[in-house]
């Protein structure tokens, strides 16, 4: 992909993160996308928080997802979610900074395989998943999904 295409697709995705999708509840912030990779930092507040007051592991899963098929959208590719596994390791508190890390290990034409590390502040790691994906077209300034 070029790096119009990354440059656009950055832009595309924080236009449309304000709007009511989950990426709106999660409200990453990214900072980093280049092919194959994306990194997004996230603050932890009390509404991703479970009710021991740890960041609750369905939020680890969404933003290990979201961060995954996002590195696919850097090859241009759209996608859905088929399978996705996920090994919680460390826990953190709202008030916590996570930084999560997605990146394509297999572009396949038909499926594509991605890997996920999350990390606290201090770099330790809390989560490591993977994740298949299908591939239903592709994404790019001509074909954008349509969000409402």
């Amino acid at each position: 992909m070029s790096k119009e295409h990354l440059v656009w697709l950055k832009s595309y995705l924080e236009e449309n993160y304000n709007k009511s999708i989950l990426e709106n509840f999660l409200d990453p912030q990214i900072v980093e996308v280049i092919e194959g990779k994306v990194i997004y930092e996230m603050k932890i507040i009390d509404r991703h928080c479970n009710i021991y007051g740890y960041i609750h592991g369905g939020t680890l899963a969404s933003i290990a997802d979201v961060v995954m098929g996002v590195s696919c959208t850097t090859l241009g590719k759209r996608i859905v979610t088929t399978d996705l596994s996920i090994s919680y390791i460390k826990n953190v508190n709202a008030g916590s900074t996570i930084t999560a890390v997605g990146k394509v290990v297999s572009d396949g034409e038909n499926i594509m395989r991605c890997t996920c590390k999350i990390f606290d502040e201090h770099e330790k790691i809390l989560v490591q998943a993977q994740a298949s994906y299908f591939v239903i077209g592709s994404f790019d300034e001509v074909n954008p999904p349509k969000v409402k």
